[in-house]
């Protein structure tokens, strides 16, 4: 039951700090006016994305965060890498490839018709702040194996 816990904590905990670093880059003024130049950007990607409830988006990001951790508490030992850093490095880059490069290939891009360029930068700094919570997940959760003496 501790186990359980703790991976609930430390996946809130790297989720809300992946969020809290995402949010700070995309709200930031050259990242805004490069996704929301209508010059650039799709029209429907502009309506869409400006009526959707951010923070019921945040919540569920962070909830899927506790499932991260699950996951990674449960594949660690098979995950290449020798130490925290190593693993949580592997982490976040699977996260990134699993969810975000499939959620800006199917939705971005396909329905909402996001120019390629934009999704890419998008995609850019969804690869960082993955690797953030990937790296937070793994140095709490990263169990060095023994060696036998």
């Amino acid at each position: 039951m501790r186990n359980c816990f703790k991976i609930i904590w430390v996946g809130l905990l790297a989720g809300l700090a992946s969020e809290l670093f995402l949010g700070a880059l995309f709200m930031s003024s050259p990242v805004q006016s490069v996704l929301y130049d209508p010059d650039y950007q799709s029209k429907l990607f502009l309506e869409v994305t400006l009526q959707r409830n951010m923070a019921i988006s945040i919540i569920g990001l962070i909830m899927l965060s506790v499932v991260h951790s699950w996951l990674f508490s449960l594949l660690s030992p098979s995950m290449p890498g020798g130490n925290w850093k190593q693993k949580g490095l592997f982490w976040g880059f699977t996260i990134w490839v699993m969810y975000w490069v499939f959620q800006e290939w199917f939705i971005y891009y396909t329905l909402l018709g996001e120019p390629i360029p934009l999704a890419i930068l998008e995609l850019t700094i969804l690869l960082v702040g993955s690797i953030v919570e990937g790296l937070l997940i793994s140095k709490f959760l990263y169990i060095q194996k023994q060696s036998k003496p």
